[in-house]
C-alpha cells in the first residue's frame, strides 16, 4: 500500500473497512495481516484467527515472532521442523540467530529462505492473480477452542465446503481433487487428499471431505484448525469428456444438485449470504 495512502487511508484503516465489508456483506470471517513484506504479512493474519487485524513490523519480530515455534512459521512442514528441533532450534528466533552456512548446509536452497524469513526478509514481490490463475479454491478457519468431537469438526468443515461451492460455482470451476488440512494443538499438520467425479457442488465437496475426516480423525488429538480445497479444474477439452467416476454417477440426481445449489446462489446474491443455507448449520450455528 506504500504511496497509496491518499487513495485508500492508513493500513489499519482501510484493513478494517475489509474485515468489516467481507463479514457485513458474506457473512464470513477473516483474519489480516498488516506488514512490511508477504512473510510478514502471512505470519501476522495467522496471529488473530479466525477474526482479527494484526500489525507486525520487522522492529517488532523480536517480541511477536521469535518466541514461537519454529513449526509455526509459514514454510516450515512437520518434517523440517523436526530435523530443525534435533539441531537445538527450538523457535523462530533460535533459527534467526543461527549460523546461515549451517542452515543452507542442511538444508540446501530452501534453508537460505527459511533463514531469511526468521529475520523477517523476504523480497518476492506481490502480483495480481486473475481467474484463469486460479488452481485451487481453498478455506480454512483457527478454531476458537482446540476441538476433538467429529460431529462439530463436520459442521465446520460443512461451512467451509459451503463457501468453496459458491466460489467454484462463480467461477465456473469443477475440480476433481478435494484436499484436508488438519492442524493439531501441538502445531503438527496433517493433510489428505481424494480424487472424485468433476464437480462444483458443495453437497460434493462436503462429503469427500467428511470422507477423509473420518478416515483420519482421531478424538486423542485436538484440532486447532481444519482447512479444505478444491483443486484439479478442467483447463482443456478433457473437461468436456467423462470419466469411469462420472460414468457411475446419477447424471440426474448430479443436475438437480447442481440446480439446487444455483439456486441459493442467486438468493443469496440477491438477499444476502444469510437468508438461506443449509439445515445442519441452521441448527449448530456457522462456526
Amino acid at each position: 500500500m506504500t504511496g497509496g495512502e491518499g487513495l485508500f487511508g492508513a493500513p489499519l484503516t482501510t484493513a478494517k473497512r475489509i474485515m468489516n465489508e467481507i463479514k457485513d456483506k458474506l457473512g464470513l470471517w477473516c483474519s489480516i495481516g498488516i506488514a512490511e513484506n508477504k512473510f510478514l504479512a502471512k505470519m501476522a493474519a495467522e496471529m488473530k484467527k479466525p477474526l482479527g487485524i494484526t500489525e507486525l513490523w520487522k522492529a517488532d519480530i523480536g517480541l511477536k515472532l521469535w518466541p514461537l515455534p519454529v513449526q509455526a512459521m509459514y514454510g516450515i512442514g512437520a518434517k523440517t521442523a523436526e530435523k530443525l528441533n534435533r539441531m537445538g532450534i527450538k523457535t523462530i528466533g533460535d533459527l534467526a540467530k543461527s549460523d546461515r552456512n549451517r542452515i543452507i548446509q542442511a538444508f540446501g536452497k530452501g534453508g537460505d529462505e527459511i533463514y531469511h524469513h526468521a529475520r523477517g526478509m523476504d523480497d518476492s514481490p506481490v502480483l495480481a492473480r486473475v481467474v484463469d490463475d486460479m488452481k485451487s479454491i481453498g478455506r480454512s478457519t483457527t478454531l476458537p477452542e482446540d476441538l476433538s468431537d467429529i460431529a462439530q469438526a463436520k459442521l465446520v468443515l460443512m461451512a467451509l465446503a459451503d463457501d468453496i461451492g459458491m466460489t467454484a460455482r462463480r467461477h465456473q470451476k469443477k475440480g476433481r481433487t478435494v484436499h484436508i488440512t488438519l492442524k493439531y494443538a501441538d502445531f503438527r499438520v496433517v493433510t489428505k487428499q481424494t480424487t472424485i467425479p468433476a464437480t462444483y457442488t458443495t453437497r460434493e465437496i462436503f462429503q469427500a471431505g467428511c470422507r477423509l475426516l473420518e478416515q483420519h480423525w482421531n478424538h486423542l488429538h485436538p484440532v486447532r484448525l481444519i482447512g479444505i480445497s478444491l483443486s484439479g479444474f478442467h483447463e482443456d477439452s478433457s473437461a468436456n469428456q467423462l470419466s469411469f467416476f462420472d460414468k457411475m454417477e446419477n447424471p440426474s440426481k448430479k443436475n438437480k444438485t447442481e440446480q439446487i445449489e444455483k439456486a441459493m446462489d442467486i438468493i443469496r446474491n440477491k438477499h444476502g449470504p444469510e437468508t438461506i443455507t443449509f439445515a445442519a448449520l441452521v441448527r449448530k450455528g456457522k462456526p
